[in-house]
This record gives C-alpha cells, sequence and structure tokens, in this order.
C-alpha cells in the first residue's frame, strides 16, 4: 500500500516576517527541533512574528507525522499537547485519513528505518536519474510502506 492511500501529506507553510503593525506571534518547527528518535523538541522551536497565517491544515495535530524534507529527512510523531505548531514549507505533514486503522507511529518507524530508506531511496531512483539530497513529495507519496513486511510473510 502506497503512503498516498492511508494519508494526507501536506506541505508546510511558508512564513513571511511581518511589519510593525501587522505581527502575528506563532511557534514553528525547526530541523533542530526534529529529533533523531523521533520526537518533536519543544525547546527548539522558535518564535515567529509573521505577516501572513499558516492555514490550519498546515498546523501540527496529535498523532500527525511530521517529514523534514531535507538531509537527514528525519519523521517525528506529534504526540498530545504538541498541537498548533507551525510546520515550515521544508518540512511535511503526513496526516492519516479517519478511515485507516494503521497507527501513525508505524510511519515514523517505517520512514527512520533501515527499510523505509531504502524504499525511499528506491522510489527517488525511479523518478530520477541522480541521488537527491532532498526528499520530493512525489517520492513520500508514491512509497510502498508494507512492501517489505509483505516479502518476509511470504517467505514463512
Amino acid at each position: 500500500m502506497k503512503l498516498k492511500e492511508i494519508a494526507d501529506i501536506i506541505k508546510g507553510a511558508y512564513l513571511i516576517e511581518g511589519k510593525a503593525g501587522n505581527k502575528k506571534h506563532c511557534k514553528e518547527l525547526t530541523m533542530v527541533s526534529l529529533e533523531p528518535i523521533s520526537f518533536l523538541d519543544e525547546r527548539k522551536m522558535i518564535s515567529v512574528n509573521c505577516s501572513n497565517e499558516a492555514s490550519e491544515k498546515q498546523l501540527t495535530k496529535e498523532g500527525d507525522v511530521v517529514v523534514s524534507l531535507y538531509h537527514p529527512m528525519i519523521a517525528c510523531y506529534v504526540e498530545k499537547g504538541q498541537e498548533g505548531y507551525v510546520v515550515p514549507h521544508y518540512m511535511v505533514i503526513v496526516r492519516k485519513k479517519a478511515y485507516v486503522k494503521i497507527d501513525s507511529r508505524f510511519i515514523v518507524q517505517f520512514i527512520n528505518s533501515p527499510w523505509g530508506r531504502r524504499a525511499l531511496a528506491e522510489k527517488s531512483g525511479e523518478l530520477s536519474h541522480c541521488t537527491p539530497s532532498t526528499l520530493p513529495m512525489t517520492t513520500l507519496s508514491e512509497v510502498e510502506l508494507m512492501a517489505e513486511s509483505n516479502q518476509i510473510l511470504e517467505r514463512y
């Protein structure tokens, strides 16, 4: 099953610094706020005074998966109490569809695992002839989540 079949992939917001009169204060994720052990570090987020607002879908919600599109391409799970943070334009939100019964933490573990990294690299190779340093949204949406699991089950 492809990731786009079970989840919506939402591009992060591009915030613009505000002028003196129309500033809106918000907390934004950064690359260092994504910990390699799959959690968001709220101490490493930045406060931004911006002139535009992120849409509601570009804010974190409990159960979301945030994935950085640049190296090291870490996926993190959004815990309870971590709602409402702005996801920047160099990250995406993977938001599980309501009817899907898979735990979002499985998606995090898949993306951060050696099998997931290999699947993403193979999918990138199919869509491009060079090894990218970024993860295109198309590659992320087209990756097969359960391919390795199905092969392991077929062996036994």
